[in-house]
């Protein structure tokens, strides 16, 4: 099943339940917090059902071409289903299938948890950087498009680079001008990042990059907050301080560069903390 996590999930498996046999096995690859199914296993156990909290990773390409797959729970249910995993997961060439049984309780899931917030983290450095490039540097979108797409093919080389490098080059179908132009600069969150701050917390584990990529989050949902306040600046004689600046557009691009490559070395520190946890 893949429904929202929470009282959601249970009502689901309530459901379903009522309708399966000692032995049937339920497997949630929503993203929920470990605790919930490590709840629900034992649950489950009682009722001689088996049960699998399996992170699922990979969007648009993974549903086209095979998922990370990360469960966790019951041994039994995993090698009840492990074939058809091993088909189902993304398949690396000179490697084994994107799959392997991550553990007991809601490991999957835990596992899942901190890919996403690490994630987070990724995306909001990838984020300011552009900002940087666009607010300071005065990049167009197809400037845009040919620093990430070169930076792509170098040390930052990484899917959610490229991934950006992508949505500068595509144009508004319905409309003139860029796509990017058009999105609402307003996010939601699916409560990963904030599970994986939490979690950290909990464990007195640092993770600056994910709890500050976190606040942006916060901070980016508040739409009409921040465009009320832009008013009462402008109103106060503070306009765009960056207006007239004269920039070497070459130097600030590979000031970026720098920039963005030694944060992501920074971050994989934080990653290295949290499994020495």
């Amino acid at each position: 099943m893949l429904v929202k996590a929470g009282a959601p999930v249970d009502q689901t498996i309530k459901t379903l339940s009522a309708y399966l046999e000692k032995g049937d096995c339920i497997i949630d690859g929503g993203n929920e917090w470990y605790e919930n199914t490590e709840r629900r296993e034992k649950a489950m156990a009682e009722l001689g059902l088996l049960y699998l909290g399996m992170g699922v990773s990979g969007g648009e390409e993974g549903a086209r071409n095979g998922p990370s797959l990360m469960p966790g729970g019951s041994i039994e249910a995993y090698n009840y289903i492990e074939d058809i995993l091993l088909k189902v997961a993304a398949q690396v060439r000179d490697s084994r299938p994107c799959v392997t049984y991550i553990g007991k309780g809601g490991s999957g899931n835990f596992v899942k948890m901190v890919h996403n917030g690490i994630e987070y983290g990724d995306m909001q450095l990838i984020a300011e950087a552009y900002d940087v490039l666009k607010s300071v540097g005065k990049l167009s979108n197809e400037e845009l498009h040919n620093v990430f797409t070169e930076w792509n093919k170098g040390e930052l080389l990484s899917f959610l680079v490229e991934i950006t490098a992508d949505i500068f080059g595509i144009k508004d179908d319905k409309g003139e001008g860029y796509l990017v132009d058009k999105v609402l600069d307003k996010t939601g969150m699916k409560g990963t990042g904030k599970w994986t701050v939490q979690q950290a917390a909990d464990l007195s584990v640092a993770a600056p990059t994910i709890a500050s990529s976190l606040d942006s989050r916060f901070l980016n949902g508040l739409k009409d907050e921040r465009v009320e306040a832009a008013k009462v600046f402008k109103a106060s004689g503070f306009g765009d301080v960056l207006t007239d600046q004269v920039v070497d557009k070459a130097k600030l691009i590979d000031d970026v560069r720098q920039a963005l490559y030694a944060s992501k070395i920074s971050q994989s520190k934080e990653k290295q903390q949290k499994k020495l946890s």
